[in-house]
């Protein structure tokens, strides 16, 4: 990653599911105060950093996550380019969707691509959640 990380909104939340592996992917809200991965065109708050840990069974841990300005997530199949507009993909990992300004299919975005990432990557993303129409 090329641009320099300086995330303007980082906040703790609390998980009971086994996040390990989740380095800088993509979470939604789940249950009581509670974050799990994202899925497909999920409701995303924000992304884990590389501070992750198991919380299944009867641990509940709290992890740091990127809520506001840059944040750092995994890219998915396809990369990005600059200034693409990105979704999660079924695993949490960034993926861009086009626009379809004739109308479309409704899609929930996160962000926008700040530089050009292959798929498997970490990037760097404007968060700014929305809905667009896509084809």
């Amino acid at each position: 990653m090329s641009t320099p990380f300086n995330p303007t909104l980082v906040v703790t939340r609390q998980t009971n599911a086994d996040l390990s592996s989740a380095e800088w992917t993509l979470v939604i809200a789940n249950g009581d105060d509670d974050i799990d991965v994202s899925g497909a065109a999920g409701a995303v708050i924000g992304a884990t950093t590389n501070d992750v840990a198991d919380g299944s069974g009867t641990n509940t841990v709290h992890l740091p996550i990127q809520m506001g300005g840059m944040i750092k997530v995994g890219v998915g199949s396809g990369g990005v380019t600059a200034g693409n507009l990105a979704t999660s993909d079924g695993s949490g990992q960034a993926v861009a969707v086009t626009p379809n300004m004739s109308g479309g299919t409704a899609t929930r975005i996160f962000g926008i691509a700040l530089e050009t990432h292959a798929d498997g990557d970490v990037g760097a993303f404007l968060f700014a959640p929305s809905i667009v129409q896509t084809a």
